[in-house]
């Protein structure tokens, strides 16, 4: 692709958005000028185009024409890995001032695979805009040093946003920051559980089977998608001491029917199975569940028993 080629689907970019579908009756943007271009923008892999791009940035007027710009130029980056694309985003944080545009930079940041200075990207994680804040912490995510961990760290130890909490959380387990697990334990008894189930699912992520009296706790929370973590993380790093927690949530489960599908049976089913053969107790609970309380289960709980028993 040449320069005028480059400036022909940046053009497109910018153009309609959507096209009608006459026998369906509504309009999608799948298809569209504007959709085809993004595509073929994100498969552009030429090096010869980042000096392009770098120069059309300077003579750029509209935010949206920039924001075209940024979303070729990181995808560029991610397709050729050269480090000249993200030596010009970290350097356009200090240029642009609007949170769209200033969002869509470091959106493109955090899809590079290594970003070497978190320094430029700091500044942005007490920004009032929620949209540039959050953008910041996962653009951190690629940022493998201490700078970028501590920040995080900062961040779930004093925020009281749930979401600055739940994206902070987020990249710290993108970054494998195991110093920030004993950060993590306290928001277990956050008052939001979506807050509570990123937690716990981070110590999954971060942590070791000495976590398991936490996650066995955890079961005892008043939230379902909780449990479901905590259940999730005792299949991964569980051992005998919890068949006695995870046998009686089965119990509790499967008392009533269930309106809601939920993801707690399967790993528990995987994790009682490991012991199966051992204990005669969980042997007859799967005969429980197959003679008594088959209609019970959603299909891929059946599934899953199914491949226990066979």
């Amino acid at each position: 692709m040449n320069e005028q080629q480059l400036l022909n689907l940046l053009n497109d970019m910018a153009g309609d958005g959507l096209v009608y579908i006459e026998e369906k009756g509504y309009s999608t943007s799948e298809g569209a000028p504007a959709w085809n271009a993004t595509r073929a923008a994100e498969k552009l892999d030429n090096i010869a185009l980042i000096p392009i791009l770098s120069n059309l940035l300077l003579k750029a007027k509209k935010e949206s024409e920039k924001q075209d710009i940024y979303y070729a130029l990181g995808h560029l980056g991610v397709n050729t890995s050269d480090p000249r694309v993200v030596d010009i985003l970290l350097k356009r944080l200090a240029v642009e001032k609007s949170k769209y545009t200033l969002e869509c930079i470091l959106s493109q940041i955090a899809q590079q695979k290594d970003v070497p200075d978190c320094t430029p990207i700091l500044q942005f994680i007490d920004d009032p805009r929620w949209l540039v804040r959050h953008s910041a912490f996962q653009a951190l995510s690629k940022c493998k040093c201490s700078a970028a961990e501590e920040a995080l760290i900062q961040v779930i130890t004093t925020s009281q946003d749930e979401y600055d909490l739940f994206y902070a959380i987020g990249s710290l387990c993108d970054l494998r920051a195991t110093s920030s697990v004993p950060y993590l334990l306290p928001l277990l008894k956050h008052p939001k559980g979506e807050v509570r189930c990123s937690a716990l699912s981070a110590l999954d992520q971060l942590g070791d089977s000495t976590f398991l009296p936490v996650f066995i706790e955890a079961l005892k929370d008043r939230s379902p998608a909780v449990k479901s973590f905590a259940l999730l993380a005792i299949q991964n790093h569980g051992d005998e001491t919890a068949i006695d927690s995870v046998y009686q949530r089965v119990k509790t489960m499967l008392k009533r029917m269930r309106s809601i599908k939920s993801d707690e049976l399967v790993p528990a089913f995987e994790f009682l199975n490991r012991y199966r053969e051992k204990y005669n107790h969980i042997q007859e609970l799967f005969e429980w569940i197959i003679s008594k309380k088959w209609d019970y289960l959603f299909d891929e709980e059946k599934d899953k028993v199914k491949k226990i028993v066979t």
